[in-house]
């Protein structure tokens, strides 16, 4: 009777246990601005399975959990979809300028697309690749503007609205999704690059490329959409202001900010609203990633061939791991879930680079086409964020 007990806990067990490929399986998809297309790399075996046509100039990805990728083409007028789990593309989506981001909703039931040569917000639906609506959130300029007019889309928490950058106008434009009106306009200190939530849901941190005075970081209450703070970053003899990217400690009581025109992360104090100190970095840091276990940060640079790694609790400069020759990186990074490796891409050296992280330590290197500048992962049957 044991026996049989025994057998069917056994049975049960393998019948209720994940598909195999669901924890063997690691794919990386690399999207290539010098190639226009999306190379797709096993990241368990280091081969390349196959390479996918896009429009030209891929760049930025989004996925959702259903195993849609879109991928925004910043020379062409188009979306890629990839279906990643055929590996085949499986849609090409007209837009009417040049995306230069996108991101999901929160419910990964809409895409948000903004463009480099149009003040719109694009809105897609997920299920069919269409498009719902097109907003025109701000007036052209009547003169040559410099630089992507737009950069990243940002959903508030609920799904009700999407803030999008407005470097024209040195703003932030909400929009309300359902309706497709513009509801609200918020005057900044210079063009915003980034934003994202406070950990408690009430404030959005607005980090902003180049001010007057160089960079900053804006504090905007998210309730009444108002400015309650900005926040300047010091700058060095030398060190220009291009605010990019930023991360909060584990704990949430610090928040770093990286400054592409300098050489170190900039730590907030997040209760006091008062810079700290400047962590030594590589030149041009742009992606501040914690790591799985939330002890280091990972820095990826755009104007150096190194990742360097800075200890959260101290706050000090562990190593630079030189993971290429060149002096840029893709706008991706990628902790797997086990917190045992780091990816990142030597976009200059066309390489994706394997680092194990407990070593500190380049292990391995992968061969990716041309100026490669962003890359998902496929984990088995999930596809967690890589920006």
């Amino acid at each position: 009777m044991r026996i049989k007990q025994i057998a069917v806990i056994i049975l049960v067990s393998l019948l209720s246990a994940p598909p195999a490929f669901a924890v063997n399986e690691r794919l990386a998809l690399v999207s290539s601005e010098g190639e226009n297309s999306v190379t797709i790399l096993d990241l368990l075996s280091e081969k390349t399975i196959k390479v996918l046509p896009t429009g030209k100039v891929p760049h930025a990805m989004a996925a959702t959990p259903a195993g849609t990728i879109f991928v925004n083409n910043r020379g062409s007028k188009e979306l890629t979809v990839i279906n990643a789990k055929t590996l085949e593309v499986a849609a090409t989506i007209p837009l009417p300028a040049t995306s230069f981001q996108l991101a999901l909703a929160p419910d990964n039931k809409t895409l948000a697309v903004v463009y480099k040569d149009a003040l719109k917000l694009t809105l897609v639906d997920v299920a069919s690749s269409a498009i719902r609506r097109t907003v025109e959130i701000a007036e052209m300029p009547t003169e040559t503007f410099k630089g992507p007019m737009m950069l990243h889309p940002y959903w508030s928490p609920d799904g009700k609205y999407v803030y999008c950058p407005d470097s024209v106008h040195k703003g932030i434009v909400k929009v309300d999704a359902a309706k497709g009106e513009v509801v609200k306009r918020i005057a900044l200190s210079g063009g915003n690059h980034y934003l994202h939530a406070s950990p408690d849901g009430k404030l959005i941190y607005a980090v902003n490329g180049s001010t007057k005075d160089g960079t900053s970081l804006t504090l905007i209450d998210a309730a009444s959409d108002t400015v309650v703070a900005d926040l300047p970053i010091p700058l060095a003899p030398g060190e220009k202001g291009m605010g990019h990217h930023a991360s909060f400690s584990p704990d949430k009581r610090f928040y770093f900010f990286s400054n592409l025109g300098s050489s170190g992360l900039h730590v907030l104090d997040v209760a006091a609203r008062k810079w700290t100190k400047v962590i030594p970095t590589g030149k041009g840091p742009g992606h501040p990633a914690v790591s799985t276990d939330g002890k280091q940060i990972f820095v990826v640079h755009h104007k150096d061939g190194v990742i360097s790694v800075i200890d959260v609790a101290s706050q000090t400069h562990l190593k630079d791991i030189r993971i290429g020759n060149g002096t840029e990186q893709a706008h991706a990074a990628y902790f797997t879930p086990d917190g045992k490796y780091f990816y990142a891409v030597a976009s200059q050296d066309n390489l994706m680079a394997k680092i194990d992280v407990a070593k500190m330590e380049l292990i391995s290197t992968m061969p990716v086409a041309k100026a490669s500048m962003f890359f998902a992962i496929k984990e088995g049957d999930s596809y967690p964020p890589t920006e």
